[in-house]
């Protein structure tokens, strides 16, 4: 887009700028088959003080406006506990979004890198979220698949505008499609048993209801992922008020048959395993809006119906605690996840993001069939 106007960047000081902040990306991808918004309550959310991750941060957000027309947006978030664990000084950038016009892109990257500067930074780097439950990662292949909920979209020309303004890569994450098994490999359900007994292992019983899971397992799991997860790039411990918020998004979005846990004889979890009806379609027409209209509720009802009946299962997570790697108590949670979610009349699985240098986590979709859909890469650069 090119007009006469001059362009600006406004740093988003108000709830009128922020609206126009979290609604860009709707507009810009109006009509996209792939795009998946975020919903904006929760965007309102992550830029508030509402945000539990709120207090261990610096944040600045900026809006490229060219006359009355917003050609791009960016935030950049300074998290100190990444930097104090780490011994750094990085800034992240996240929310990157524009028209594909280099006047704007280094117009935001010239106000992102100033700030992070000013805060005395020495890299930048992202898209990282607050913490690494957050969206993150710039999708470089993979841009005629749909998004999932679980992060954003974009064009394939982001990836040449922070190139041509010197950011590099720093790491890819890959993402796997499987279809849907009809059946579990006999073979695997034996190792898994094997191992159960072998180790004094055993699965929570299903007849525990969701509510009591995550009273009863709620924070060991959280416990677990602050163990396994944190050597992990971009990872910060996950505190006690995030861990309470995702907890109450839990109670919403998970459904018991998704959620699979593997405790010692002392109840304590040694691994467990989480998926997630994708719900990408409903949210595609939603535009990021549960209401319609302004009252009526059609999209948060759509989003509903498709969670029951979902034709593909997302893989969120699978960890298992240090002393059991290697001891096959993934397959006792593959075994179980599978077991239950070939049940359903879903036809594919997704997988989360995976680190490319991670195999031993790739190999635990290998002999299924998977596909590498999609590529995100994270990008740095010097200040």
């Amino acid at each position: 887009m090119k007009t006469n106007d001059a362009l600006k960047i406004i740093e988003i000081a108000n709830r009128r700028d922020r609206k126009r902040f979290i609604r860009f990306q709707n507009r810009l991808y109006k009509g996209n088959k792939f795009f998946v918004p975020a919903l904006e309550t929760d965007e309102h959310k992550l830029f508030s003080p509402k945000n539990p991750s709120w207090d261990d941060v610096e944040l600045k957000e900026f809006l490229a406006v060219r006359g009355k027309v917003i050609v791009g947006r960016i935030a950049v978030v300074i998290q100190k506990t990444y930097n104090r664990l780490h011994n750094c000084k990085n800034a992240r950038f996240m929310r990157f979004d524009l028209i594909d016009d280099a006047e704007v892109s280094k117009a935001l990257l010239d106000s992102a890198c100033a700030f992070a500067r000013e805060r005395g930074m020495e890299v930048i780097h992202g898209p990282l979220g607050f913490n690494d439950l957050d969206k993150e990662g710039l999708l470089i292949e993979g841009f005629d698949k749909m998004s999932t909920f679980a992060n954003f979209y974009n064009f394939d020309y982001y990836k040449t505008h922070l190139e041509n303004y010197g950011f590099e890569k720093e790491c890819d994450w890959l993402e796997f499609v499987v279809p849907m098994p009809k059946s579990i490999n006999p073979t695997l359900i034996k190792v898994a048993q094997r191992m159960a007994e072998r180790l004094g292992l055993s699965v929570v019983s299903h007849k525990t209801s969701k509510s009591q899971i995550l009273k009863r397992y709620g924070k060991k799991i959280f416990d677990v992922i602050n163990e396994c997860y944190a050597g992990l790039h971009g990872v910060i411990p996950i505190t006690e008020a995030v861990r309470n918020d995702i907890l109450k998004q839990f109670k919403t979005i998970l459904r018991r048959e998704h959620v699979c846990i593997v405790v010692d004889k002392n109840d304590n979890v040694a691994g467990f395993g989480l998926a997630a009806p994708n719900i990408s379609r409903s949210l595609n027409k939603s535009n990021g809006r549960l209401l319609n209209f302004g009252f009526l509720p059609l999209n948060a009802l759509r989003i509903k119906m498709e969670a029951r009946r979902p034709k593909v299962i997302d893989l969120l997570l699978v960890a298992v605690m240090p002393e059991y790697r290697g001891r096959g108590v993934n397959a006792i949670i593959i075994s179980e996840t599978f077991n239950n979610l070939v049940k359903t009349k879903a036809e594919f699985l997704e997988s989360n993001l995976q680190m490319e240098t991670n195999t031993a986590v790739q190999a635990q979709l290998d002999g299924y069939g998977k596909q590498l859909v999609k590529k995100r890469r994270c990008f740095k650069k010097a200040l």
